[in-house]
């Protein structure tokens, strides 16, 4: 009795009560950032997620040691200060033998996330976990003293739906599920999604014939393990353009003179709020040629054959990785660029230059690159273009190909082809974001994910205004943020979001004195 007193006693101090929503790179890397703050200990924090993905993530949870990281290790860290904390923690750690690799397995990644949390449950006695995933939310329609909402928080336990009201909640719930092109969802022989790869062909038979579809990074892991665990070949690999990523090349160190907020700011002064596209493109040619980047050169040195494009960017690693540098470097100030421009203006941004971004801003590793050449040059697998429909017929998989009459077919097809990315390819099964769409929380964005303020990621609701107290990080800020694939985006999502968080907690201080000032 005495004991809960003074833990009662103990929680009145606290001034926050705060929920993370997921808990894989984004929530981790907004955990971590919680923790670091000196007045931490004024808030508590609820953390939720399934037992599996708790603290991983679907992309770096435990699965087979073929999966690499897309960035060598020692550019990977949920430390905004240290982009070396990960490769050090590996260093120091006795349970991953992968020597001097420059390119990691993923899971590894997982338990480094996994041990940062750890680490924070031990220090801290303000979190709690809830291994739970949130069933829904709502919004009280009862402001606080400080104008916000009150958001309740659901999940089921037992069978029964539990709800616990909060004063600020972070949605980070990673990527949307993985996308249906043909409608083949529950088909015998479909599998959804390739994570976790070790389970997408325990089913599958030697003499299986298996197509993959989709030509991104997420092919890339699924036609590395799938050559190394089945017998069949070749496999074939499908896509519309059936165009793999770039290779990465040399890392450089880039200090941008012209792509920045303050050059957006004067192109918006001077066309009436707006930065037109043209005059984006002017300040990306003289970047270019500050950078001494032949801009036409890189765009188009690809050609239709996956092989002469990644023999080319091995032979010129220097010059490729330059652009690749680059690429990156702006990715992380595209948000005042891209929320510059009109609609159609980002419309033709997107068709101009979205995939030559897409494509060099997620290089595949060297390694990669080498095996898939080897592979396609002795006839392992085969890579085939126009990829027109998929669908099942007499117990097997066909596909039809653009200016082909016959169709082929398979017993198996893996979809590599991505996460969704609209709210409006979302089923009913998905029923959390789509709850959230249909109470007004939420609203799409006509370039994906959600509805968002640039920076704050501050959710935009239909029935609510801006909220302030309920933040959003990840895929679902990318109509937004433009891109938001990868960990240092993240993190600097993270950093911005945790930073408001704690102003927050200094205005309501500010509010309190005032009203006992009044008494």
């Amino acid at each position: 009795m005495f004991f809960a007193y003074y833990a009662l006693r103990d929680l009145e101090g606290y001034n926050l009560k705060v929920a993370i929503i997921g808990m894989g790179t984004a929530g981790v890397s907004t955990l971590n950032q919680l923790a670091k703050h000196k007045k931490f200990k004024k808030i508590t924090v609820d953390i939720f997620d399934s037992v599996e993905d708790m603290g991983m993530g679907k992309p770096f949870q435990n699965d087979s040691d073929r999966l690499l990281i897309n960035l060598p290790a020692n550019q990977m860290s949920l430390s905004p200060d240290d982009t070396k904390d990960f490769k050090k923690w590996y260093k120091k750690n006795d349970d991953f033998e992968y020597g001097k690799a420059k390119y990691l397995p993923r899971l590894v990644f997982g338990h480094y996330m996994k041990s940062i949390l750890n680490d924070l449950l031990n220090k801290h006695d303000n979190i709690f976990v809830h291994k739970h995933k949130v069933d829904s939310c709502y919004v009280e329609e009862i402001k606080d003293e400080r104008g916000q909402y009150k958001i309740d928080v659901c999940y089921i336990e037992d069978d029964e739906a539990v709800c616990q009201k909060y004063d600020y909640v972070f949605l980070t719930i990673g990527t949307l599920p993985y996308k249906d092109p043909y409608n083949l969802s529950g088909l015998k022989g479909y599998i959804e999604s390739p994570y976790p790869t070790i389970k997408a062909l325990r089913d599958v038979k030697e003499n299986d014939d298996i197509a993959i579809i989709g030509t991104g990074l997420s092919s890339i892991d699924v036609i590395r393990f799938v050559m190394e665990n089945h017998k069949q070949l070749p496999i074939t690999v499908a896509s519309r353009h059936a165009q793999f990523p770039t290779v990465r090349g040399i890392k450089h160190e880039i200090n941008l003179k012209y792509i920045t907020k303050d050059a957006i700011e004067k192109l918006k002064k001077t066309h009436k709020g707006i930065a037109p596209l043209k005059e984006i493109e002017n300040l990306f040619a003289k970047e270019c040629e500050y950078q001494n980047i032949n801009l036409k050169k890189m765009l188009y040195r690809f050609k239709k054959d996956n092989v002469a494009n990644m023999k080319y960017d091995l032979r010129h690693e220097d010059e490729v990785g330059h652009f690749q540098s680059f690429v990156e470097e702006v990715k992380h100030h595209m948000i005042p660029v891209w929320n510059a421009m009109t609609i159609d203006d980002k419309t033709t941004f997107l068709e101009k230059y979205g995939n030559h971004f897409k494509r060099n801003a997620n290089p595949m590793p060297q390694s990669s690159a080498k095996q898939l050449i080897e592979w396609i040059e002795n006839g392992d697998f085969v890579v085939k273009e126009g990829l027109e429909n998929v669908r099942k017929y007499y117990g097997k998989f066909r596909i039809k190909y653009e200016g082909e009459q016959e169709e082929s077919s398979y017993h198996y097809v893996i979809n590599a082809t991505g996460p969704k990315k609209h709210l409006s390819e979302l089923t009913e099964e998905e029923h959390f974001i789509k709850g959230l769409e249909n109470k007004q929380i939420i609203a799409a964005h006509p370039f994906g994910g959600i509805l968002v303020m640039p920076y704050s990621n501050e959710v935009i609701s239909p029935k609510f205004g801006t909220m302030p107290n309920l933040k959003v990080i990840g895929q679902l800020t990318s109509g937004v943020n433009f891109d938001v694939n990868g960990v240092s985006l993240l993190v600097d999502q993270s950093v911005r979001a945790v930073n408001d968080l704690y102003v927050e907690l200094e205005e309501r201080k500010k509010v309190k004195k005032a009203k006992s000032k009044k008494k």
